[in-house]
């Protein structure tokens, strides 16, 4: 996933988010995941800042699908 690409958000978010959105931030590591982190220090997940029709949202990498890859 990078900046530019096209999402589709699954469906439990759909409602929130208004469906597809573009990337406009990579994915990064989230913050809960380093060393330290409070909530899930032995997981791993990324986050990644998406343009949804309601605006821009942080969501999980894994709750959207790439639809359409930018060049």
């Amino acid at each position: 996933m990078k900046v530019g690409d096209l999402v589709l958000s699954l469906p439990i978010l759909a409602e929130v988010t208004g469906g597809i959105g573009i990337v406009v931030e990579p994915p990064r590591l989230s913050e809960d995941c380093f060393p330290g982190g409070e909530a899930y220090p032995d997981e791993t997940y990324y986050i990644v800042k998406v343009l949804w029709p309601t605006g821009i949202e942080e969501i999980f990498e894994d709750d959207c699908e790439v639809i359409n890859e930018s060049r």
